[in-house]
C-alpha cells in the first residue's frame, strides 16, 4: 500500500468513526482522492468497506446501526453492492 493509500485509509477511519459525515470531511475526502489513481482509490474504498463488514458480522448479528453505517459508507464512497462479498450483498440489498 502506498503512503497516499495508507493516508486515505486513515482518513476513512476518522470520517466514519462517529457514523456522521459532514461537509468538511467530504471535502477532505475529495481532496485526498485527487492525489491517488482511481484504481487505487477504489481498492482502498472496497478494502475499508470489507473491513467494516467484517466488524459488523464478527458477532454473527448485524445491528441496525451497523447496517446504517455500511449503507452510509457505500453511499458516501459511491460504492455499489457488487463491491461487497455475496453474504453482505444479500444482507444489505434493502439498505442501499
Amino acid at each position: 500500500m502506498t503512503q497516499s493509500a495508507a493516508e486515505l485509509k486513515k482518513l476513512l477511519e476518522e470520517i466514519f468513526e462517529d457514523s456522521i459525515v459532514d461537509s468538511k470531511e467530504r471535502d477532505a475526502l475529495a481532496l485526498a482522492t485527487t492525489h491517488i489513481p482511481v484504481e487505487e482509490t477504489l481498492s482502498v474504498f472496497t478494502a475499508f468497506l470489507s473491513e467494516k463488514w467484517g466488524e459488523a458480522i464478527a458477532d454473527d448479528v448485524i445491528t441496525s446501526a451497523e447496517r446504517s453505517l455500511l449503507g452510509r459508507i457505500m453511499c458516501e464512497l459511491n460504492l455499489e453492492l457488487e463491491h461487497l462479498p455475496t453474504q453482505a450483498r444479500l444482507a444489505l440489498k434493502d439498505v442501499v
